[in-house]
């Protein structure tokens, strides 16, 4: 009996790091805004996007590392290994928004185009170096694509509060979780910028919910399956095909409609609409019930991302910078050429892809040659370490 859940252990290990290989895949996509490619990743057909699995995953899988360490007593030991964590994050931050910085600068030397040291924030840094330099290791101001890692700091120093939580009940735990989100939709719980006014772009204190709502999971779902029942089923297909043709406008008839949900709905994403919840949770459930995660790990692309999911840390940072380069690139191509930058934009993003994969390929090979075939697999950017036991999505 032990050696089968094992087994069932080890499935649901791999089908966790090849849905988080392959949103690092869609994130790195959807951070070249203008390449063609982008209108086949999950924002152009529905109402939630990467953002939202990438921080359900990192909750699921921290609760199946962390969660049996809190019955033990361990609650210091997990409160010390998130801080480390949350100090890996923000020096990886200031990494990788220094790296961008200097490529968009380069960007601009060779480009004379205003908008990439003015977009996104970027005009903060550029227009007053010292309040944009010291708001950037405040974590008070954040360029645009290079603003996840803050939020997922601030949401590792809630995880052991949430672990602790759902220790006592998980429901005790959601109820919380809820009422920090009310209070956050409410405008009441939020983070400021600095040196620019405003706000986080994703608020800690909404999106900690979805994180919360991924603890649970791994927590309820570690020995059981999500159980199927017809109502639920039919229910996600609706709110998930109903998402695909407002996004869609009716494949055209229905001009406009995409702008009015947009509008009408509840569907932001600084703070976690609730329009796009629902969509994420019935688009989770139907994979979780279809299987489609561990169909399409047995498939050709299924080993390159699974080794992405591993390698998740790395992954993620070597994106970050070559998704700021995709931009410069698509800049650089409007500017001194005639070529069309999206078509650039769409090669530069396949190629990006490629490099990622042989990079997750490099870092296992690495890894099995530094440490030998019984190492342990490498750190994800959702965990410090490989999770036992992981929930298959």
């Amino acid at each position: 009996m032990m050696e089968v859940h094992a087994m069932k252990s080890r499935e649901r290990n791999g089908t966790i790091d090849f849905w988080r290989g392959l949103v690092l895949v869609i994130i790195f996509v959807n951070h070249i805004p203008g390449n063609i490619i982008e209108h086949i990743t999950p924002r152009s057909i529905g109402f939630s996007d990467s953002a939202e699995a990438f921080i359900f995953i990192s909750g699921l899988s921290l609760a199946l590392v962390y969660y049996p360490k809190i019955p033990q007593g361990d609650i210091i030991g997990v409160v010390r290994r998130c801080l480390r964590r949350s100090f890996e994050l923000y020096r990886m931050h200031l990494i990788l928004t220094a790296g961008a910085i200097v490529l968009f600068s380069i960007g601009y030397e060779l480009s004379d185009d205003i908008g990439l040291i003015e977009a996104d924030g970027r005009s903060a840094v550029f227009g007053n170096t010292t309040k944009g330099i010291t708001g950037i290791l405040l974590l008070g101001h954040q360029l645009g694509y290079f603003n996840i890692l803050p939020l997922y700091i601030a949401l590792m120093l809630w995880a052991p509060v949430a672990l602790v939580l759902t220790r006592i009940h998980v429901l005790f735990a959601l109820a919380v979780s809820f009422g920090i989100y009310a209070l956050a939709r409410d405008g009441i719980l939020a983070l400021p910028s600095w040196p620019e006014p405003g706000t986080w772009f994703f608020n800690p204190f909404a999106w900690q919910l979805l994180f919360t709502i991924g603890i649970v999971a791994g927590v309820v779902f570690r020995t059981r399956s999500v159980p199927l029942t017809r109502t639920c089923l039919i229910c996600c297909l609706v709110v998930v095909m109903s998402s695909l043709l407002v996004i869609m406008d009716v494949f055209g008839l229905a001009p406009g409609l995409r702008d009015a949900a947009f509008t009408q709905l509840d569907l932001p994403k600084y703070d976690l609409g609730l329009g796009r919840l629902v969509h994420f949770l019935a688009i989770t459930y139907l994979l979780t019930q279809l299987r489609v995660g561990e169909k399409l790990e047995r498939t050709i692309i299924g080993p390159d991302l699974r080794r992405l999911g591993r390698n998740g840390l790395m992954i993620f940072a070597a994106g970050s910078l070559l998704s700021a380069l995709g931009q410069v690139i698509m800049t650089l191509t409007a500017v001194k050429s005639s070529a069309s930058p999206h078509i650039i934009g769409m090669v530069f993003t396949i190629i990006g892809v490629i490099g990622l994969l042989a990079l997750a390929r490099y870092l296992e090979w690495n890894k099995f040659n530094a440490d030998g075939p019984q190492s342990g697999r490498a750190r994800s950017l959702a965990l410090p370490s490989a999770s036992p036991g992981r929930l298959s999505p």
